[in-house]
């Protein structure tokens, strides 16, 4: 791949007896694992290119086998059909980088809105103040760890520190992660330390050096609780093979 994030022997395809050419057919879960995989909410456009493809890459690539009918590490086979995209002379991206790095497990802050009222307690009557807010803070849900902007006008500024003074204090435990972890919620017998280093390299190539997987929670969307939500139920995936441990980035 050049200059772009290397992947080799990061993930093989599962070693199965199957003929070197052609696909399988309705019966083997395939297409059922393709409707489940749009009918999914939690799905974004780049978590479904990647399983999307990684499933075809494991049942239906017709050269999924080399010659000796053995199965083909995917790496360079999605970084062939993805390719690369960059100025001439330039650094050449990696379009599997992108699609990894969009999918890496994380907690996503609630979007800021810029025309909020502010939220601080009137002292004289009842209810809020409401004027026009120019600054915010936030507060922790000690459940979740999710956070909620607090929004505060000039003039109710020292009110604001203190709700930034008390989350400072008691932070509030680590978020459940709300954002990535589809693939795994996809790929049976996946290696979670094998693929947290595969997300932090990705997230590394993109210029993001902060991102670690989560402490308390695993890198699989199924696993995190959501409030109000009954939890995933178990449900059939695709065999995705971890082969070595030997992921490095090659500039």
């Amino acid at each position: 791949m050049g200059a772009a994030l290397h992947l080799a022997h990061v993930t093989e395809l599962p070693a199965r007896a199957r003929k070197r050419k052609g696909g399988g057919g309705g019966g083997d879960g395939y297409d059922q694992f393709v409707t489940r995989v749009y009918q999914d909410k939690r799905m974004t456009p780049q978590s479904r290119e990647l399983i999307l493809l990684l499933a075809w890459l494991t049942d239906r690539d017709p050269n999924r086998f080399d010659e000796h009918g053995h199965p083909r590490k995917w790496r360079p086979r999605a970084s062939e059909i993805l390719g690369e995209y960059g100025r001439p002379g330039g650094r050449r991206e990696s379009r599997l980088a992108d699609l990894l790095y969009a999918d890496r497990p994380r907690y996503d802050f609630p979007p800021l809105s810029y025309d909020q009222p502010c939220a601080a307690p009137m002292i004289r009557r009842d209810g809020l103040c409401g004027q026009p807010a120019n600054e915010h803070d936030y507060e922790v849900d000690h459940e979740t760890g999710w956070k909620t902007p607090v929004y505060f006008c000039r003039r109710h500024e020292p009110w604001g520190r203190q709700l930034h003074q008390r989350r400072v204090q008691d932070p509030g435990p680590e978020p459940i992660p709300n954002a990535g972890g589809l693939i795994l919620s996809y790929f049976e017998n996946a290696d979670p330390a094998a693929w947290a280093r595969l997300y932090k390299e990705a997230a590394v190539w993109k210029r993001d050096r902060s991102w670690e997987p989560p402490k308390a929670y695993s890198l699989c969307a199924d696993d995190w609780p959501v409030p109000g939500q009954d939890p995933v139920p178990p449900r059939a995936r695709l065999r995705l093979v971890l082969g070595g441990t030997d992921l490095d980035v090659s500039e």
